[in-house]
């Protein structure tokens, strides 16, 4: 039976301050996102969608590939990169939320419309009355969406911006092996004494 290997891995970095500082400006970017899309007359029908997905995804990368170059070393590790990515994403989600919060209420009033009809025509719906899909789409179940549902899908990118950015493996930690060989070399002493 092969043993797994248990990683110790080092932070180089104030990655509380980086996910604080790149979250806000990713939050920021994400709502720019959603008036670049309203101004070319591609408004939101849905709080998240496949270009908010993708905007999410590059900003992660961004984010990380900013913080790793002010590191001193330079070197990040994937525990690093993902804590960074994701902490920076859940940050820039609620902000997000926020955002669509105030789009959906005082921008673009015919958002939760939009949100309605998609809702109406989702076919796993159709046992709600419209003035419970109505309900669904109120500004603040909209904001609630878009933070849930993009912090879930940080998860995931954040996985991928941590092992595309990692460039440092963390050290094998010998002392767990050691132990493990000891204990059979115990129970090997045992089983001969035990067989005299």
């Amino acid at each position: 039976m092969k043993l797994i290997n248990r990683y110790k891995s080092t932070m180089h970095g104030n990655y509380f301050k980086g996910l604080l500082l790149y979250g806000f400006f990713m939050g920021i970017a994400l709502s720019l996102v959603v008036l670049f899309r309203s101004w070319l007359t591609m408004p939101l029908s849905q709080p998240v969608s496949y270009a908010e997905n993708i905007a999410l995804l590059v900003f992660m990368f961004i984010a990380v590939y900013l913080y790793k170059n002010n590191l001193e070393e330079k070197k990040i590790t994937f525990k690093e990169s993902y804590i960074v990515a994701f902490g920076s994403a859940v940050v820039a989600s609620i902000i997000y939320g926020f955002f669509l919060y105030l789009y959906a209420k005082y921008i673009d009033l015919s958002f939760q419309e939009r949100c309605f009809s998609l809702q109406r025509a989702i076919e796993a719906n159709s046992q709600f009355t419209d003035s419970q899909i109505r309900q669904m789409s109120q500004p603040s179940y909209i904001a609630f969406s878009a933070i849930m549902l993009s912090s879930v899908m940080s998860i995931l990118w954040a996985m991928v911006v941590g092992i595309l950015l990692r460039n440092e493996k963390g050290t094998v930690v010998t002392k767990v092996k050691e132990l493990i060989d000891e204990e059979k070399k115990e129970k090997r002493r045992k089983e001969k004494q035990d067989a005299e």
